[in-house]
């Protein structure tokens, strides 16, 4: 009787086994597809890119996954979000900062939580759940070798596709719909995120390509062709980030063979091809090239001065950060090195940005969690598809990495491949328990995640509703609608008080509908939190020039003081252009410049003769001071002055 128990659990057993390669196909290709979309529709950037990936999950999640993460996951994920949750508690209970007293005397409202702006940790909050659970999913899965295979397979022709369309783009100079590339060579807004996408795909199709070759070399072809497409629509996109990534898979790849091996021959063949393959990458890129030898859009200067200020802000608020979403709006308050007239909106680095908003302590919670994940690749046994896990498990690697240089990890797009990817190198391990406990579709395991994934469809909705307040009030501004704009605004700053643009909007409209004392409140705001960018005072000036001539050069004057040679030249012009047709305004700017000797020659150019004829005596010392090309153009009009 016992044995006739066994034999039926036995053979139940065997159907369910039956039955898992095709439900393992199935979730292999669903992850592949969302992580796909999620980076073709611009890199999930926009909100309802995510609400759209967000709905994809959901219905992913409502498939049998018979199993849990691993306890330790969950514990470090629940922390995650509990420190997360720390920006929600009183801001009396920390340390006040000084920008905060500063602001409050400008009559900024900010709410009473260590976070300066609580729905936009809300939403940071629901990103980072997102991303744990797509992780925790990833985690539970046993995929089996054939349905890793498939994965990855569609995984590097589905990255492959998305680079041919690059290519056909840039070739046609044709924007694609829904890509936000602003050159047009790729998805998302910032070329080194597109770069990450292309280089995960080119170590992916080379894994493919080697698990391929065992078997028989032909069939390896098609994938090195992939390959090659990917690498040159890399150099195409011109992102030394991506080049850096791929090159830096394929090394990470190559120790992993000679540690299997125990041989040092891998290590040096791997090198030469590694080395070889980066020369053939540079020498047929010119432009990429360029950018890696310094060129003048290397910004590696630059990069690294926004580290130190980014360290400041860490320093600030070492333990439990400035609030999960708040950098953008913070760290203006810390620019020191890296002031110039370009906006920050990230650290050039996500481990440093979770520090920033997070503290340390978050840091150190994911890089556990992210341990945990790669140790469940180990060993990377012989006759366990080691190729296609050793390329996965590189790549996964090398995109930690990239994250320490770039905040690709901060993207959907990137985030979500980058973990499918990882997902892919992990070893298989058995379902059913050896004593026949087999788990039902029903499970606990299996019901949990149906209801995370029907938590995901209504956060999708959510998400989906949400208006864009500050876009919205621009819109009604540019139609004239000042009063419905203004509300616009104001609604924008009870979700994002440390919104400076809103601010700004909302001083227009008032402006325009003659609330004068009201504008200039708002405009004192806009400043105090944007506090290094002159364009803002110099589009208020603009706005006053034709109704409030002094208002517009105190605005102007601003405008000057936040900018140094030679980038003032450009400031001044567009001042120049804006100015009022008023002899009195026009010497009044001459007095504001005086310090500046290029800025009064520019003067010169400009002014009516009659008015230029008037200051030439005191101009020529100016001109002593300014460069031989500007002195010949003082000197041309002098004498076109002295003809009259």
């Amino acid at each position: 009787m016992l044995a006739r128990w066994r034999m039926s659990v036995l053979l139940w057993r065997g159907t369910m086994d039956s039955s898992l390669p095709k439900h393992s196909h199935l979730r292999a290709l669903a992850a592949v597809g969302i992580a796909l979309a999620a980076a073709w529709a611009g890199g999930a950037t926009q909100r309802a890119a995510q609400a759209g990936v967000f709905a994809a999950m959901g219905v992913a999640l409502l498939l049998p996954a018979r199993r849990a993460p691993s306890r330790g996951f969950l514990v470090l994920a629940v922390a995650l979000l509990a420190l997360a949750g720390v920006g929600f508690l009183p801001q009396a209970w920390f340390a006040a900062s000084a920008w905060r007293g500063a602001l409050a005397s400008l009559g900024v409202a900010l709410p009473g939580t260590l976070s300066p702006q609580p729905a936009r940790t809300l939403d940071a909050l629901a990103l980072l759940a997102v991303g744990l659970v797509w992780a925790a999913w990833l985690s539970a899965q046993a995929w089996g070798e054939s349905a890793r295979r498939v994965g990855m397979h569609a995984l590097a022709v589905g990255v492959t596709v998305l680079a041919g369309v690059l290519l056909l783009a840039w070739v046609q100079h044709w924007q694609v719909p829904g890509w936000l590339s602003p050159r047009g060579v790729g998805p998302f807004p910032n070329r080194n995120h597109t770069g990450h996408v292309l280089a995960l795909g080119g170590i992916v199709a080379l894994g493919c390509a080697a698990d391929a070759a065992r078997r028989k070399w032909a069939r390896a072809l098609p994938w090195l062709g992939c390959t090659a497409v990917l690498l040159v629509a890399l150099a195409v996109n011109y992102s030394r980030g991506g080049v850096l990534l791929f090159l830096g898979a394929l090394g990470i790849w190559t120790l992993l063979v000679a540690w299997q091996r125990r041989s040092w021959k891998v290590v040096a063949l791997g090198s030469s091809a590694l080395l070889a393959l980066a020369a053939l990458l540079l020498v047929a890129s010119g432009p990429l090239a360029a950018r890696f030898a310094g060129g003048a859009e290397s910004q590696i200067a630059f990069r690294t001065a926004v580290w130190r200020d980014t360290l400041a802000l860490i320093h600030a608020a070492p333990w439990c950060g400035v609030g999960l979403g708040n950098f953008t709006a913070v760290f203006p308050f810390y620019r020191h090195a890296s002031v110039i007239q370009q906006a920050v909106l990230h650290p050039e680095s996500d481990w440093l940005q979770l520090a920033a908003e997070l503290g340390w302590g978050g840091v150190a919670l994911m890089l556990a969690a992210l341990c945990l994940l790669v140790r469940a690749a180990f060993p990377l046994d012989r006759g366990s598809s080691r190729s296609l896990r050793g390329a996965a498990l590189a790549g996964a690697l090398a995109a930690a990495l990239h994250a320490t240089i770039d905040v690709p990890e901060h993207r959907l797009g990137c985030a979500l491949l980058a973990l499918l990817v990882l997902a892919f190198a992990r070893r298989d391990e058995p379902l059913q328990t050896p004593n026949f406990r087999v788990q039902s579709p029903e499970s606990k395991a299996s019901l949990a995640w149906r209801s995370i994934g029907a938590g995901l469809l209504a956060l999708a909705a959510c998400w989906a509703g949400v208006a864009d307040d500050s876009a919205h009030a621009d819109a009604l501004y540019r139609e004239g609608r000042y009063d419905e704009a203004a509300a616009a605004a104001t609604r924008a700053l009870a979700r994002e008080p440390l919104d400076y643009g809103a601010y700004f909007s909302r001083a227009e409209a008032l402006a325009c509908s003659g609330h004068t004392l009201e504008a200039l409140a708002d405009f004192t705001r806009a400043r105090a939190l944007e506090p290094h960018y002159a364009g803002l005072p110099l589009q208020e000036g603009k706005l006053w020039a034709s109704r409030q001539p002094g208002l517009a050069l105190l605005a102007w004057r601003e405008a000057l003081q936040r900018v140094l040679p030679p980038e003032d030249d450009a400031i001044f012009g567009a001042i120049l252009d804006a100015a009022p047709d008023n002899l009195a305004f026009r010497a009044r700017l001459l007095v504001l410049v005086s310090p500046r000797p290029a800025l009064q020659l520019a003067w010169f150019q400009y002014a009516p003769p009659e008015e230029a004829a008037a200051h030439l005596a005191e101009l020529r010392a100016a001109a002593e001071k300014c460069d031989p090309a500007r002195r010949a153009a003082f000197q041309k009009r002098a004498e076109e002055l002295g003809k009259r």
